[in-house]
């Protein structure tokens, strides 16, 4: 018997992109409900059985009527299709009586999984035979510290496919450094049970955790910010006779995230040959990783540049970036130029009998004593809060130090030395 579903999570309808521009917040919202449509016509298209959502559908306090009529809507061309919803509330949509979650008038097609306590639904065909089992828990408030994949009950039947849906924090994810520790769990949790795939959702990056059983996170369906780079989408799963035959990843997302930095500029002496080395660097990254969609891009300008003084000149930015994006055709463009240095090498001056030769002789010190670092840092720490993790914060003011050998030259000699 072959059954066959798609595994989303972490969709965040109407949630509050950081973006100061208020039309790139709509471009971000429309995308996320484009991307959401277009997972329903695949679930439809392939003719699944199913679609699992594994949490945060949505964003509570933000959810809009307009927004709860489009999942409505898609719920019902779901139903007509005659694909079952399985949905797992999580931290951003829990399903406790204050939520909205709660308030919502699903489809009969739709079973949400209210309580924290695991439910187990059963899938039939036609002739009353279990396709398979989903086994489900859902977050009642947004601030879940139980491991709730330990609740969740052995495979009764060792003939039927049982499938666990559940928001989680799952220990050594690729993400779990990034996330809040909401229903923290182990990969332990998952073995011994009986179950074939685990639908897992809250780590907003797609990774296979493992194959025995198949734990798996399909990350978010459209990156939220420019650190959530790459193609975003679901997992299509095909499962027969008890066995997983298929896992296929499908890019769902209108839009696409890219971090990219361009380090060759020290031939940039004027604002032609800048976009040209620029324009012709983003070209070959984007075809090498040959991502999907319009691309949302954040610029990393870094290393010696002629114009380094330039980028001091906010009006001048903005040129940039008017004309890189026409260019490269991108959706949003954002330039960092903090890493850029001005054409000099301060190893010619360590040996001068000049205070700047001091100075370098201080800075390398620093560097490279991460005791002295620490004792020099301040107390409170901008941009920095893990206060309990020495070896993270040694690495965060070592890079607040790059480039500043550069600077130390730049404020020491007068222009006509450099």
């Amino acid at each position: 018997m072959m059954f066959r579903f798609l595994h989303m999570a972490d969709v965040h309808l109407d949630t509050a992109f950081q973006n100061r521009d208020p039309e790139m917040r709509a471009l971000l919202r429309d995308s996320v409900r484009e991307a959401f449509r277009s997972g329903v016509d695949l679930a439809l298209s392939a003719n699944c059985h199913a679609l699992l959502i594994a949490g945060d559908l949505f964003d509570n306090q933000t959810l809009s009527f307009a927004t709860e009529r489009f999942l409505l809507k898609e719920m019902t061309r779901l139903k007509e299709g005659n694909v079952k919803v399985f949905y797992a509330p999580g931290n951003h949509d829990p399903s406790g009586a204050t939520y909205r979650a709660s308030n919502i008038r699903w489809p009969s097609n739709v079973h949400v999984f209210t309580r924290r306590e695991p439910e187990a639904i059963p899938i039939r065909d036609n002739e009353g035979n279990t396709r398979a089992v989903i086994v489900g828990a859902g977050h009642e408030g947004n601030r879940e510290s139980e491991n709730l994949a330990r609740l969740f009950p052995h495979a009764d039947d060792a003939g039927a496919l049982y499938i666990g849906l559940l928001h989680a924090l799952v220990t050594g994810s690729r993400g779990d450094a990034d996330h809040e520790r909401y229903a923290p769990c182990t990969l332990d949790d998952f073995k011994g049970k009986g179950y074939k795939y685990w639908a897992l959702g809250h780590i907003h990056t797609r990774e296979v955790m493992t194959e025995d059983p198949y734990a798996v996170y399909p990350g978010n369906l459209i990156g939220r910010n420019p650190r959530e780079v790459g193609p975003k989408g679901a997992y299509l799963v095909e499962i027969y006779d008890n066995n997983i035959l298929k896992i296929d990843f499908h890019h769902l997302a209108p839009l696409c995230w890219a971090d990219l930095s361009v380090n060759n500029l020290d031939g940039a002496d004027d604002f032609e040959m800048l976009q040209r080395i620029i324009i012709e660097s983003v070209q070959e990254d984007l075809e090498r990783n040959n991502w999907p969609g319009r691309i949302l891009l954040r610029l990393n300008l870094e290393g010696s540049c002629p114009l380094y003084q330039e980028f001091s000149n906010k009006e001048n930015i903005e040129v940039l970036i008017e004309e890189l994006a026409l260019a490269l055709n991108l959706a949003y463009l954002e330039i960092i130029p903090d890493n850029l240095i001005p054409p000099i090498e301060p190893n010619k001056y360590r040996d001068e009998p000049h205070i700047l030769s001091t100075l370098l002789s201080i800075l390398d010190s620093i560097k490279t004593d991460d005791e002295l670092l620490l004792k020099l840092a301040p107390e409170q720490l901008a941009g920095y809060y893990k206060k309990s993790d020495k070896k993270g914060k040694v690495q965060y003011l070592r890079s607040l130090l790059k480039g500043m050998d550069y600077e130390a030259v730049v404020r020491l000699v007068e222009g006509d030395e450099l």
